[in-house]
């Protein structure tokens, strides 16, 4: 459990890399991508509900062995509040990014079934006819976070995006983007976290199922609309 709670910690902290994120900028005269096939599996299987350096994991292993369930726990409550709503990020954030896309004036086909490892992008793309290109996203994370004990909860969201083409597997565009970090880091693209969803402890959190699911659904909405400026 420790193990997977510094994971989580080292995926929020994007900007410890020494050297700066590199992207993949698209061009859009150039490829003249018309139709996209977005890959589906895209988010983790639940939501994070992590606080950074809480108290417990001050007092060595004993500590940390406590404070790993204090967040176990939260992230079980935060999750059962949003299968009590029967909110679905994936089908959310997938609504969200092929409108984001229409908008932007590209054809959006059918998803295509896909295997992956969650949190990765895809070694691989499936056979795909009549459209130009996949786009592949990866959500690292999604959920809450806080950056510290008696700090607020806000959304936090992490993706990776790439464009593909399917002719030659060619990459025609990747970036990060990630919404509410604990810290920026250079490249990537980084979006501030909406005031109007801060939570100030776990019991606020779980107060109103409905909110907590808006607080995610308003970060997801803002990362699928940055995706698809990406290919303006």
């Amino acid at each position: 459990m420790i193990k997977k709670i510094l994971g989580i910690a080292a995926i929020l902290s994007l900007g410890a890399c020494a050297s700066p994120y590199v992207a993949t900028p698209y061009d859009r005269a150039a490829h003249n991508v018309q139709s996209i096939t977005m890959m589906d599996d895209a988010l983790p299987e639940k939501a994070i509900a992590y606080e950074v350096a809480s108290v417990g994991s001050n007092f060595g292993l004993i500590g940390a062995l406590v404070d790993a369930g204090i967040q176990a726990s939260r992230q079980d409550a935060v999750n059962d509040a949003l299968v009590s709503i029967d909110f679905d990020a994936e089908e959310r954030l997938e609504r969200r990014m092929a409108s984001a896309l229409s908008t932007q004036g590209y054809t959006v086909a059918p998803l295509s079934g896909s295997t992956r490892e969650k949190r990765d992008l895809l070694e691989a793309y499936p056979d795909a006819s009549g459209v130009d290109a996949y786009l592949d996203v990866s959500v690292t994370h999604y959920g809450y976070l806080s950056s510290g004990a008696g700090q607020p909860f806000r959304p936090s969201v992490g993706a990776e995006v790439r464009l593909v083409k399917v002719s030659d597997r060619s990459t025609l565009m990747e970036n990060i983007i990630v919404y509410n970090p604990l810290t920026p880091a250079e490249g990537v693209v980084t979006l501030a976290p909406n005031p109007q969803y801060a939570f100030s402890n776990r019991a606020e959190l779980l107060e109103n199922p409905a909110r907590l699911a808006a607080g995610i659904e308003d970060a997801l909405n803002q990362v699928a609309d940055t995706a698809a400026r990406l290919l303006q």
